[in-house]
């Protein structure tokens, strides 16, 4: 039975203990995230520098990973780092309607900017009681509720 045992964890790709990283600066300004563990698998997105990953699983110099959103995906481990991101730095979490309104003043009387999904990443330029004003990936800025923003 041992070795039976020994034998699964051998031929298994190694597991990572669940650790969050996240994508460093790269020369071009964005880490690939790809269907599977190498450059000549399909890319299904871009990363950006601060954008945070769970890492499910590795396979050489390839993290399996989870984003904020659900979404998973192989990216390279060279471009990922420990620690914290900048203090302000936040995504948008899940909302019942499956996504967060961007609104051009503190409460929901004011005009709504533009929609945000889940993941999406945020930075935080103020507060007013429960509202964060915060920058979002795109570059639009306005204000946003925090029940739906996480870190």
């Amino acid at each position: 039975m041992r070795l039976i045992l020994a034998l699964i964890l051998l031929l298994s790709p190694l597991t990572a203990a669940a650790q969050t990283l996240y994508v460093t600066r790269t020369d071009d300004g964005f880490l690939n995230m790809r269907t599977g563990p190498g450059t000549r698998f399909d890319v299904t997105q871009r990363l950006s520098p601060g954008d945070r990953v769970d890492v499910q699983q590795t396979e050489g110099a390839w993290y399996y990973v989870r984003l904020p959103s659900g979404e998973r995906g192989w990216v390279s481990g060279n471009f990922l780092e420990r620690g914290e991101p900048a203090d302000g730095l936040r995504y948008v979490a899940r909302s019942d309607d499956g996504y967060l309104n961007l609104r051009a003043g503190p409460g929901t009387d004011h005009a709504i900017l533009r929609r945000m999904y889940p993941g999406d990443r945020l930075d935080t330029l103020e507060r007013r009681g429960r509202w964060l004003r915060v920058r979002h990936v795109s570059g639009a800025e306005g204000w946003a509720y925090d029940a739906y923003v996480t870190r």
